[in-house]
């Protein structure tokens, strides 16, 4: 990781009060000195931990009610200055400051604002994050126990991070932050401030949690339970659909867990919503399942005398549409494609006992 801008401000404002300033103190720092270093590696670690991000974009409905994000799409637009990325610091700054004045913030208290500009690996990110004082204990020089005030990054009150690069993209999100683990509970002053919202397609977050499943069972040597948990993951998706309701991943978590064998409890159970909510899946947790797509991955079920079938409808396509099983109408028969090693000897070794 290449630290490129940083700077810190602080915020502040006490619980219930209806006014939030912004200090006179620091502003940008100089990224070379060792402490600015371990405090950029401390705060992408802590950022990078969270399993509870939700994944979104910015509110193009509403673009004048959120200054900071034209102040943002200028920022990327060119070759950034330290003096352009302070700017750019002040203008979030002072959306901050607004957004704790509104009446449903007003339980929220201040704190000290970072700011982080850096690439990571090809991609270009900017993380704001808010945290807090935390009182520590250390010895003197006579090793007497002495109270010490030391910043907390371990625990991130409110943070988001925007990929300039997948924004640059028009990609659909290029942004996440952190809200709370309460269902539908998501503390909204810090993402609104910043013209956050959740605004990623139902279509991709549905598709990308079933990816992510399939990819987690293959991961952890799970292949032989990947159909049944696949199935109970739809299913899950299905009634809270119906119920209009929505995803959250902590219960498909659990879902998970009841498939974990003992031997890998310790290791793997209560890692799906991590695995799921970070790259590249980047599944919010919390979604709106999308119905056509847990649609193609409902099961057909049918039956005669001497066989029965049982597939995704996924599977399913038109003669020559190159699906691993297709429907010919011309003769009203199926044609199944791309047969496993494992299934063509069971096939083989059935004809020759007939």
């Amino acid at each position: 990781m290449d630290l490129k801008f940083l700077a810190i401000r602080e915020l502040v404002k006490e619980a219930d009060d209806t006014i939030a300033t912004i200090s006179d103190k620091g502003g940008s720092i100089y990224i070379h000195d060792p402490m600015a270093q371990q405090l950029f590696n401390a705060l992408v670690a802590a950022y990078g931990r969270r399993s509870a991000l939700t994944h979104g974009s910015f509110n193009e409905d509403n673009r004048e009610g959120y200054p900071f994000i034209s102040s943002f799409e200028k920022f990327v637009r060119i070759t950034p200055t330290e003096d352009d990325f302070v700017h750019l610091c002040d203008q979030a700054l002072a959306q901050l400051a607004a957004s704790l004045q509104a009446p449903s913030a007003r339980s929220a208290t201040g704190g000290y604002v970072i700011f982080v500009y850096y690439s990571s690996d090809v991609f270009d990110y900017l993380l704001v994050a808010l945290v807090r004082d935390k009182a520590g204990v250390a010895f003197d020089d006579e090793l007497n126990p002495t109270k010490v005030i030391e910043v907390d990054l371990e625990k991130l009150h409110q943070a988001a991070k925007i990929n300039i690069s997948t924004f640059k993209e028009g990609k659909d999100s290029y942004l996440s932050f952190i809200g709370t683990k309460r269902k539908g509970d998501i503390t909204h002053y810090f993402s609104n401030a910043l013209g956050c919202t959740d605004v990623v397609p139902s279509k991709k977050s549905t598709s990308e949690l079933i990816r992510a499943t399939e990819d987690f069972c293959r991961h952890h040597n799970l292949n032989e339970k990947q159909e049944e948990i696949v199935e109970d993951m739809v299913s899950y998706l299905s009634r809270q659909r119906g119920d209009k309701q929505s995803a959250y991943l902590p219960e498909m978590e659990q879902i998970f867990d009841n498939y974990i064998p003992p031997e890998q409890a310790e290791t793997v159970a209560g890692t799906f919503s991590k695995f799921a909510n970070s790259e590249p899946y980047q599944v919010s947790h919390e979604f709106q399942p999308h119905t056509s797509t847990i649609n193609s991955y409902t099961k057909v079920k049918a039956k005669m005398d001497n066989w029965q079938l049982d597939f995704a409808k996924r599977s399913l396509g038109h003669l020559n549409s190159d699906s691993e099983i297709e429907f010919d109408p011309s003769n009203n028969s199926l044609k199944i494609n791309r047969l496993s090693t494992k299934v063509i000897e069971q096939i083989r070794e059935a004809l020759q006992e007939s």
